[in-house]
C-alpha cells in the first residue's frame, strides 16, 4: 500500500509528503521533480517548449511508476488527476488523500514561495487574478478530485506538522497503518 497525495498547488503535497515519508520509514517520490528530471527542464521550460500536453503525457508516465511499489509516499502535481488513467493507478495501489484549502490560501503560500517561481507555470500575476484562477481551477477539478481521494484533509491554518499528524490518524482510522509510533508499517489484506 502507498500514499499519495493530490491536492492542487500550494496545497502542501510536497512539504507534508516528506515528512510523512520520514514518519513511516517509507520511499518519497514527487512526480513534478520526476518530470522536471526526465525531462532536463523545469515544468515551465516543458509547458513553453512543448505544451501541457507533453508534460501530462511525462507526468502520467511518472505517476503509473510510482504508485506500483509499495509503502511510498507519493505527492503528486496538481493536474495529476486529470488522467482518469492516473486516478486508476493511484487508487489501485494506495491511499489517496487530498490536501485541500480555500483559493486565498493556496495563493498566499504560492506568493510566499519564491523557490518554486521559476520552475513552475505561471499563475496570474496579480492577487485578484491568481486567485480567481486558482478558484476556477478547484471548480473545474473538483469532481475529479472527489473521485480519486479516499479522504480529504483542510490545510488552513495548519502548519506540516500537523497536517500530517491528521493524515496518520485518518491512514490508522482506515486501516491503511497499524502502528501508532515510530516506524509505520502498512496493513497487508
Amino acid at each position: 500500500m502507498n500514499l499519495i497525495l493530490i491536492g492542487l498547488r500550494g496545497s502542501g503535497k510536497s512539504t507534508v509528503g516528506r515528512i510523512l515519508a520520514e514518519r513511516l520509514g517509507w520511499a518519497y517520490f514527487d512526480t513534478d521533480t520526476l518530470v522536471q528530471e526526465r525531462a532536463g527542464l523545469t515544468i515551465r521550460e516543458l509547458f513553453e517548449q512543448h505544451g501541457e500536453a507533453e508534460f501530462r503525457r511525462l507526468e502520467s508516465a511518472v505517476v503509473q511508476e510510482c504508485v506500483e511499489g509499495d509503502q511510498a509516499v507519493t505527492a503528486t502535481g496538481g493536474g495529476a488527476i486529470l488522467n482518469p488513467d492516473n486516478i486508476t493507478a493511484m487508487k489501485r495501489n494506495g491511499f489517496v488523500v487530498h490536501l485541500s484549502a480555500d483559493p486565498s490560501e493556496l495563493w498566499h503560500r504560492i506568493s510566499q514561495d519564491t523557490s518554486s517561481h521559476a520552475a513552475r507555470p505561471k499563475l496570474l500575476p496579480s492577487a485578484d487574478s491568481g486567485i480567481d484562477e486558482l478558484k476556477k481551477l478547484m471548480l473545474a477539478r473538483a469532481g475529479m478530485y472527489a473521485k480519486a481521494r479516499d479522504v480529504e484533509v483542510d490545510v488552513e491554518d495548519r502548519s506540516p506538522d500537523e497536517i500530517a499528524d491528521a493524515v496518520l490518524v485518518l491512514m490508522r482510522a482506515h486501516g491503511v497503518i497499524t502502528s501508532t509510533s515510530g516506524r509505520q508499517d502498512a496493513q497487508t489484506t
